[in-house]
């Protein structure tokens, strides 16, 4: 039997960065599903669209209702630092972004990049919204953002040098404390909790990885906005119905941690007028 012909394939980027991060599937990820009715976050947009530049989004809403709760439940807001729990002092919202390639197959070309607000549990909706679509607005038009310039020197890295300048770069800037600003890279560059909205790309539902090097410990992916059958006061109704992945490391959180992240959350959901007090 002729053996399959495997032909090279050109990594680059986030790619370069993502086949030195992950080796082995043994992790302490824990996956879980929210679903929540998104009428209340729907309304809300629509009453404020013509107070901002760009109306307010799914995304900045939950970004911001998060922040509120780990502002709430600070055990949550923790990092593992030399092999004990530290908890952070800010809560620091790290968003994935997908950017378009040029030319006529955007998808071929596609990269991720990521842009922080900082302090999200001090600011109320509106500046949390501000805040990220000016630095997603700025990303896509190709201005540098705080982690660009660490990017760009990985992108001169081999493969096989990736995951051990990852780990190197991860030790130094948490477990030992030496600032790798020299380098592009911001202290603690990913902050608090990653949030992907893949709704935008038409995906349902999904669950991001744990990233090692981040050091991150919650990672949610928002699915897009379907119509979908939903129990209200005991009838069955037709609502816009938002499937959220979450995915968290089982070293920092468990079960009891989860549900009271839900509970706070999902409050946040059903009155998301609330976000824009501070």
């Amino acid at each position: 039997m002729t053996p399959s012909v495997f032909r090279k394939a050109g990594a680059a980027g986030f790619r370069k960065v993502a086949l030195g991060t992950w080796k082995t599937a043994g992790d302490p990820s824990v996956y879980g599903l929210v679903e929540f009715d998104a009428t209340p976050c729907l309304e809300l947009i629509r009453s404020t669209k013509a107070e901002y530049e760009r109306p307010l989004s799914l995304t900045s809403i939950v970004g911001a209702a998060v922040a509120r709760v780990l502002a709430r439940r600070p055990e949550i807001n923790a990092i593992l630092y030399r092999g004990s729990i530290r908890r952070r002092e800010t809560v620091d919202l790290f968003f994935q972004l997908n950017v378009p390639g040029a030319g006529p197959d955007p998808v071929a070309g596609a990269e991720l990049k990521g842009v922080t607000v900082r302090r999200a549990d001090t600011k109320d909706l509106r500046r949390v919204h501000e805040e990220l679509t000016g630095k997603v607005r700025d990303s896509k038009a190709g201005k540098e953002n705080e982690l660009d310039a660490s990017m760009k020197v990985l992108a001169l890295l081999p493969t096989w040098l990736m995951a051990l300048v990852l780990r190197a770069a991860a030790w130094l800037n948490y477990d030992i404390g030496l600032p790798l600003t020299w380098l592009g890279m911001p202290r603690d560059a990913f902050g608090s909790v990653m949030i992907t909205n893949v709704g935008t790309l038409g995906v349902s539902v999904a669950w991001a990885p744990l990233v090692p090097f981040s050091r991150v410990p919650l990672l949610l992916t928002v699915g897009a906005l379907e119509d979908r059958a939903w129990v209200v006061d005991g009838r069955v109704e037709v609502r816009p119905i938002v499937r959220m992945g979450i995915t968290f490391d089982h070293r920092l959180m468990d079960g009891a941690h989860a549900a009271e992240m839900q509970k706070l959350f999902l409050d946040y959901m059903r009155n998301p007028s609330v976000l824009l007090g501070q």
